[in-house]
């Protein structure tokens, strides 16, 4: 099977949005969007004059989501400067390892899962300056990365092994029911990172509850 490198997006052929406004209370924006065809807790691409943002959506109706801004940024930084939405990658493909063996193909894939309860990634700080965690897919954007740290997205390696004469077309197609099975748990808070039990509640690590 020839190894594509590739991207894939689950809302397939879902294209740009127009956003007519983003409005904001407190620390929730709500992105104005006539039929965006998000779905709540799926990520979504900010884009226009402003640098690009990464997020997941919150609540959602048919022309409308919202989206938590993050800690220590301003909403109405979010209220200008964007005018398109986008359905945010999914699942990347790297180069897949061959097994010849036994005559199959381990693909090597990247799953960015999107979660409404962010766990942020923590930076170092060093002689350098400060090093954040970046994804393993070396053309990520300033974006994307940024949504990882935040805790939005959560990437995660998605091993598939299948025949070498495997239709890419098939690869694709099972890649997407692991990523849909696999992001449902994040939607439902099942996979969620980062909390612990202190004996009374559970807190998010970052909270500094769990040392």
């Amino acid at each position: 099977m020839k190894t594509l490198l590739a991207l894939f997006a689950l809302a397939v052929g879902l294209q740009a949005t127009t956003v007519t406004s983003i409005t904001c209370s407190g620390q929730t924006a709500t992105v104005n969007a006539t039929a965006h065809g998000l779905v709540a807790s799926q990520g979504f691409e900010l884009t226009g004059t402003s640098a690009q943002f990464n997020g997941t959506a919150v609540t959602v109706s048919t022309n409308s989501f919202t989206f938590t801004v993050p800690t220590g940024t301003a909403c109405s930084t979010y209220t200008s400067g964007y005018t398109a939405v986008n359905a945010a990658i999914q699942l990347v493909q790297l180069p897949g390892v061959a097994n010849p063996s036994n005559a199959t193909v381990t693909e090597q894939v990247l799953g960015w899962f999107t979660t409404a309860y962010p766990n942020p990634l923590p930076c170092n700080l060093g002689a350098n300056g400060t090093t954040c965690p970046v994804s393993a897919w070396p053309f990520a954007n300033a974006a994307q990365n940024a949504a990882i740290v935040a805790g939005t997205t959560v990437e995660m390696y998605i091993p598939l092994t299948v025949a070498a004469d495997t239709a890419a077309t098939s690869v694709q197609s099972q890649l997407q029911t692991l990523y849909n099975s696999m992001q449902a748990g994040f939607a439902g808070y099942l996979l969620a990172q980062g909390y612990c039990f202190n004996g009374t509640a559970w807190v998010a690590a970052a909270a500094g509850s769990c040392h």
